[in-house]
């Protein structure tokens, strides 16, 4: 006689093992004669009413380790024994139950990218488990030496575009695997090494900040900064001053300043070339530049010369990167 051992669920082994019978004399006689065993798997295929068993001719161990293919199906382990005097015994066969799905995983996660804040990220990974369903993806921010994780709103698919909030933080994407049929496994997490300043920018942030003091042309909204719509008509030409005290929005040939004492910038998506600067709750600016490259020299130079932004300011971040 043969049995199975082993689950009947993808991703597990099934092992046939040689019932022999518990007599001293059965044992004696198995461990005597006994010369050679040779397996053979198959695998049951339904047509219509007819079930029938296909053989898997490469499967000649004892062992058979179920793949995704076989989720559905039963297997079945043909056994022959021959002895010492080159008898062969009728095939024995041992058949497993339908084989099921096994607990969803992902395995070999990474996240691709060139490792600079206006790359393209991509976290890859080997699922196994079923087919997959609908899985999880978050994006988050890492700082170097902190446990902490800051999720990224609205970053939940398999590709991120890096932008200047990244600098100096690792980009972390946890990936839960779920099944087809609602089934999860355990989340699992890849990170990068802190994102760095794509190099044309970071020259050109580094000999502004030299300088201390700049200015900018730009488009400025006319309108409030709460209004939704998007209207280039809205839009003037100003001049962005920018040094270590303060920052100002003035008219062309004007010394009429927007008023700031403290400032901060970011990006506002999907318009890769606006950012606003925020000096408190009654005092902001919605600006327009040409290039994301503008924009992102304009963010960086802020931060950098208010050294408020982070808590490692921009200056350290540069010098890492020299």
């Amino acid at each position: 006689m043969v049995a199975l051992t082993g689950k009947a669920m993808e991703g597990d082994v099934l092992t046939a093992v040689e019932v022999v019978a518990n007599s001293e004399q059965q044992q004696l006689v198995w461990s005597k004669y006994k010369k050679d065993v040779k397996y053979q798997w198959y695998y049951s295929s339904e047509s219509g009413d007819e079930k029938s068993l296909e053989m898997l001719s490469s499967q000649r161990s004892c062992s058979y380790r179920l793949r995704f293919e076989d989720i559905g199906r039963c297997l079945r382990c043909q056994c022959i024994v021959s002895d010492v005097f080159g008898r062969s015994s009728e095939p024995a066969y041992a058949e497993s139950t339908p084989i099921l799905p096994g607990i969803p995983r992902v395995g070999k996660l990474e996240i691709e990218g060139r490792g600079f804040h206006t790359n393209l990220y991509a976290v890859r990974g080997v699922y196994s488990g079923g087919r997959e369903g609908r899985s999880r993806i978050q994006w988050l921010r890492s700082m170097v030496g902190s446990p902490d994780l800051i999720s990224i709103p609205g970053e939940t698919g398999r590709m991120y575009e890096a932008n200047v909030d990244d600098v100096g933080y690792r980009l972390v994407a946890i990936y839960t695997p779920v099944r087809e049929d609602g089934v999860e496994g355990q989340p699992l997490s890849a990170s990068t090494e802190p994102i760095a300043i794509e190099p044309d920018v970071l020259e050109e942030v580094k000999k502004k900040l030299d300088l201390g003091s700049v200015k900018f042309e730009v488009l400025c909204n006319k309108s409030p900064v709460s209004k939704k719509a998007f209207d280039i008509g809205g839009f003037e030409r100003r001049i962005l001053e920018i040094n270590r005290k303060r920052v100002k929005v003035v008219k062309p040939g004007s010394k009429t300043s927007f008023p700031a004492a403290e400032m901060r910038g970011s990006y506002a998506p999907p318009f890769h070339h606006r950012l606003r600067v925020v000096v408190d709750s009654e005092n902001e600016v919605d600006i327009m530049v040409h290039t994301r490259h503008l924009r992102d020299v304009i963010v960086l130079v802020l931060r950098g010369l208010a050294q408020k932004f982070n808590s490692t300011s921009l200056n350290s971040l540069l010098k890492m990167e020299t």
